[in-house]
């Protein structure tokens, strides 16, 4: 029997990178940015921009406040409109199909896989053909979410855009590092949305984002939209809509150094991943990483039919674990009037699914508690059951 370990285990380690980055490092940066005063959008973040485009492998990159953000700058640099129809996972955070709605477009929900978690092709194809066959919208826009930090099946999903004369913004705000058929997340998509919330595999101290593409014409339309639509000739000439979009030169930083370790960390969560695929119990469903693909691991997430019982047994023995997400956008009360398709796989899932630990610096001993006490569990259950 393992011991419990002497450190408390995270659900998310959000301290011990700037441990292993070296905290002076951090505040080194932070006395620059108070010297040279240019604190929203400063060289920190034209630096960013410049290396997280070299690391996704496209040719440009516009970072931003937030993963929100992203998403909505993305879509506006598209001209997405009332009267637009946008295809959205429903089993994710809201943020996916926020965007859409703040620019007056319409959400159609897709149901999900139930192995992978992602959007479900065939779903989607439905879901199309509904939205044309009633003729009142028009489909402008395929938002597919990698769920946990995993790519979705990018070659059907974008075949089905091009046949449709769509576009796909890779919703990547869980997957930044994520790699798909040899392409890292940010240049498989038409656009690529992420997200640097703290939680995130590339997390800053606060919120951030950013925005991929392979389009000059489409960066620089997001470049102005995050300023308010400004026109580069004349700052006071605002082009377009806009809003206030920006990020600020100290998560800019902290992104700089972070970025500096997060390969290694990467490598570190598919080590800790893997352990967790090959000692779990069966009893558990265990989310399929498509082949040719390498998730970046936002979290670990299993299926347990007793799910709730499971993550009162975890807590009660000191490790943390979450419901990542207990109900699918298209249930939520600001949506309601959206939920118009039937979506069985994201209500199975919101009530079946448990994230645990998931950090690159979780100890053998940790992980070894962490198995044995989930695998505890299991074998309960299965014995009841023979």
């Amino acid at each position: 029997m393992t011991n419990k370990p002497s450190e408390p285990i995270n659900l998310f380690d959000c301290a011990t990178t700037q441990k292993v980055i070296g905290q002076e490092k951090f505040l080194d940066s932070f006395k620059a940015i108070l010297n040279h005063g240019a604190y929203c959008q400063g060289p920190e973040t034209r630096e960013l921009d410049e290396k997280l485009a070299s690391f996704a492998g496209t040719k440009y990159c516009s970072t931003c406040g937030s993963g929100t953000d992203a998403l909505t700058l993305a879509l506006m640099a598209w001209g997405v409109k009332p009267g637009d129809a946008v295809f959205v996972s429903s089993f994710t955070f809201v943020a996916s199909a926020e965007a859409p709605v703040l620019l007056g477009a319409t959400p159609i929900f897709v149901d999900s896989d139930p192995n992978t978690y992602n959007m479900d092709i065939a779903d989607l194809k439905r879901a199309i053909a509904e939205v044309k066959a009633a003729g009142k919208l028009t489909p402008k826009v395929i938002i597919p979410v990698d769920i946990f930090g995993s790519p979705c099946d990018y070659d059907e999903i974008m075949k089905i855009a091009k046949e449709n004369n769509m576009k796909v913004l890779s919703d990547s705000c869980q997957s930044f590092g994520s790699n798909y058929h040899g392409k890292n997340a940010g240049s498989i998509a038409d656009m690529t949305a992420t997200s640097f919330y703290p939680t995130k595999p590339l997390g800053g101290y606060g919120d951030g984002g950013a925005v991929f593409t392979n389009s000059n014409e489409e960066n620089e339309m997001v470049k102005s939209c995050r300023v308010h639509g400004m026109s580069t000739e004349d700052h006071y000439d605002n082009v377009s809509l806009g809003m206030t979009g920006r990020m600020n030169s100290f998560q800019g930083a902290v992104l700089l150094l972070k970025l500096s370790v997060f390969a290694d960390e990467l490598k570190k969560r598919y080590n800790v991943a893997k352990r967790y695929d090959n000692e779990l119990s069966s009893y558990y469903g265990k989310q399929k990483i498509l082949d040719n693909c390498r998730s970046a691991y936002a979290l670990y997430t299993v299926t347990c039919a007793d799910r709730d019982e499971l993550m009162s047994y975890l807590k009660s023995n000191g490790i943390p674990c979450g419901a990542y997400y207990p109900r699918p956008v298209n249930t939520q009360t600001a949506y309601a009037k959206w939920n118009t398709r039937s979506l069985p796989v994201c209500e199975k899932l919101s009530k079946t699914v448990c994230s645990i630990p998931m950090t690159p610096y979780l100890t053998d001993e940790q992980m070894s508690y962490i198995i044995e006490k989930m695998n505890e569990f299991a074998a309960s259950k299965m014995n009841k059951a023979a």
